[in-house]
């Protein structure tokens, strides 16, 4: 189970790496704003997947 958390918080990770990326390349407006809201979810979901980590080593 451990192992299923870790690798969903490294795949959020890097899609909200991805996006990040995508978000510098795209030209300023609506496409970028998209972008920067995608990373910012994908990185609240890589953080969550950590917290559920950090709480099932805790226990």
């Amino acid at each position: 189970m451990m192992i299923e958390l870790q690798k969903k918080a490294e795949k959020y990770e890097s899609k909200a790496a991805q996006c990040r990326d995508w978000a510098t390349q795209a030209p300023e407006g609506p496409q970028r704003a998209f972008f920067e809201v995608l990373a910012d979810y994908y990185e609240g979901l890589a953080a969550d997947f950590r917290q559920a980590i950090a709480k099932r080593t805790a226990a």
